[in-house]
């Protein structure tokens, strides 16, 4: 009689375990465990279809060889958290190599004892979040996209106020100058004002194409001629250049082109020149000396005047930033070094600077032409 009781039991039992690992391998989640070593002690069928592997394959061998090398620690991390706090689950994501690339999974890791209450295994439950985690990147790219065009939108805002503002100064020093020097003969003066306001439509119309891409992630670029190109921008302000006794030298050659946003070069060279202006030292003329070079990937400009200079010690760190000036000027608005920072960045490049007080100041624009993609690139006319 107890021996049919018993034989009955273990039916019962035999047939509960069946129903239990029935659900544990035909269900949609991965399920293995592992010793306190970290070696597989078991595999569930879903976890090795999916990994296109053979449980006996992998029963002994370490768990680690199925995680990218950059989530060893993290997994580490979570089995150490199971060690010192073994009543509670600790959750993890992990990438694991597949035929088709690497899939996200994210798992919850549990600490399993045996009948004496000592730790025997570690439970692992896990589950492929791989569409969440593509979701996600997609998601802060367009979040990213969104803030680039909003930071373009400001900057524009800027150009517009910086680079008509200049030209605007130049037509009403002009005007004073034809004002007070009863030998300048209104032709000339007509003829200075003329070359600045073709400038300043040069201006709107590079302004405008900034306008229409705003809609757009892709900075439109164009080839340009670098010292026909700032000459012109000097010429359109050549009044308050004059008025300073400035020399401007270039040190390359004139058939020396560049990649770049029209309208972003000519506010960055703008800016330059006139912040030189404004920190000119009061007993030199001004000097300001052009280069072009090469650096790795890059195309380098180097601005470099015999101004006040810069306490880089004291400022350095401030240097760029919005309305922050450091000289005392009161022309200053504390905009044209941010203003370039943010346009050679928006066009993948960057900016250095070298300064000493007393000793001038020098500029180095990196200009990198191998991110512009061709589809960017507006044909010549």
């Amino acid at each position: 009689m107890t021996t049919k009781k018993n034989s009955k039991f273990l039916k019962e039992i035999q047939k509960e375990n069946d129903f239990y690992k029935s659900i544990i391998e035909n269900n949609s989640f991965y399920i293995i465990k592992t010793d306190l070593e970290g070696k597989y002690t078991y595999l569930n069928p879903f976890f090795c279809q999916m990994l296109s592997l053979k449980a006996e394959d992998w029963i002994g061998k370490e768990s680690m060889d199925l995680i990218i090398p950059e989530d060893h620690q993290t997994c580490i991390n979570s089995v150490t958290a199971c060690f010192a706090s073994p009543g509670e689950s600790h959750w993890v994501i992990l990438r694991k190599p597949i035929a088709t690339g690497i899939i996200s999974t994210q798992w919850e890791f549990k600490m399993l004892t045996d009948d004496k209450g000592q730790f025997s295994e570690i439970l692992c439950i896990g589950h492929d979040i791989t569409s969440l985690v593509l979701r996600q990147e997609e998601l802060q790219k367009l979040v990213g996209i969104s803030a680039d065009q909003n930071k373009r939108l400001v900057n524009f805002t800027y150009i517009v106020s910086h680079n008509i503002r200049s030209h605007v100064a130049n037509i009403i020093g002009i005007i004073n100058i034809n004002n007070m020097d009863a030998d300048m003969e209104d032709k000339t003066a007509l003829e200075l004002i003329n070359v600045s306001t073709k400038s300043l439509d040069e201006t709107i119309h590079n302004l405008n194409e900034i306008i229409s891409i705003q809609s757009n992630t892709n900075i439109p670029f164009k080839k340009i001629n670098i010292q026909t190109e700032i000459s012109r921008i000097v010429e359109s302000i050549s009044i308050l250049v004059s008025n300073a006794g400035t020399s401007i030298n270039y040190l390359f050659d004139f058939d020396e082109q560049l990649h770049t946003n029209a309208s972003y070069f000519e506010s960055i060279i703008l800016n330059l020149i006139t912040n030189s202006l404004k920190y000119k030292s009061p007993d030199l003329d001004l000097i300001i000396n052009i280069d072009v070079s090469s650096e790795e990937e890059y195309k380098v400009i180097t601005f470099k005047d015999n101004g006040l200079g810069i306490d880089l010690k004291k400022y350095g760190d401030r240097l760029f930033g919005m309305y922050n000036t450091f000289n005392g000027n009161s022309d200053a608005g504390g905009m044209g070094l941010f203003i370039i920072k943010t346009q050679i960045e928006a066009m993948k490049g960057k900016i250095k600077i070298e300064s000493e007080v007393g000793a001038g100041t020098c500029f180095r624009i990196y200009f990198n032409e191998n991110t512009i993609k061709q589809d960017q690139i507006l044909p010549e006319l």
